[in-house]
């Protein structure tokens, strides 16, 4: 990738590839996206798109790192250190603000799609990672205040709550894809939050 040329890209040409690859990789996985079709949907040039991305696997870590960083801006994570007074309380409060967010974020809601239909790519690992270092930081932070059963191995607790969470957004996929639920967001975050709190709880 050219960080030159994507640097001189007019910012509504690189919207519009980002926006066209993001739509592409969240309906698709990886192998089954279509490079002509983005190319196409966002009116470049093959020989343009070359000489500033390069490659699809390029093209899909681009996307990945500016959704997330279109994601942060929509919503920031806490420090982990903020959880320490009122742990429960605490989290309660990040729960709810997720739910009231996510919804509307339109680069979230694409990412996480690209993230389930690509979860081996590195670029997914990577940012997968960097969500699972902060949940490990914030286990820590409930198991000094004794708030999360400390007794449990602290990597298993991880991953436990790491693979709950990954459950969590894609039943929140599939029911915001699902007109017909009976169970609207709202609830299937109260039932979420109350599943979570029953595995930590010390």
């Amino acid at each position: 990738m050219s960080e030159t040329a994507l640097a001189r890209m007019r910012p509504e040409k690189r919207a519009a590839l980002i926006d066209a690859a993001a739509r592409e990789f969240a309906s698709r996985t990886f192998e089954e996206a279509s490079l002509n079709r983005i190319i196409s949907s966002c009116g470049m040039s093959k020989s343009s798109f070359y000489h500033v991305v390069g490659s699809k696997d390029g093209l899909f870590s681009l996307v990945v790192a500016d959704l997330a960083a279109a994601a942060r801006r929509f919503w920031t994570p806490p420090a982990p250190g903020s959880f320490a007074d009122n742990f429960w309380d605490s989290a309660r409060s990040v729960w709810d603000d997720v739910v009231r967010t996510w919804p509307d974020s339109r680069e979230l809601t694409l990412l996480w799609h690209i993230v389930y239909a690509n979860s081996d790519d590195p670029a997914v690992r990577e940012l997968a990672g960097r969500v699972e270092e902060w949940v490990r930081a914030v286990l820590i932070a409930g198991r000094e205040t004794e708030a999360i059963d400390a007794e449990c191995p602290l990597e298993l607790q991880t991953l436990s709550v790491f693979s709950l969470l990954r459950t969590f957004d894609e039943w929140a996929l599939k029911l915001a894809e699902n007109d017909s639920s009976a169970v609207d967001t709202e609830t299937a975050a109260v039932h979420q939050f109350r599943l979570l709190a029953r595995l930590l709880r010390a």
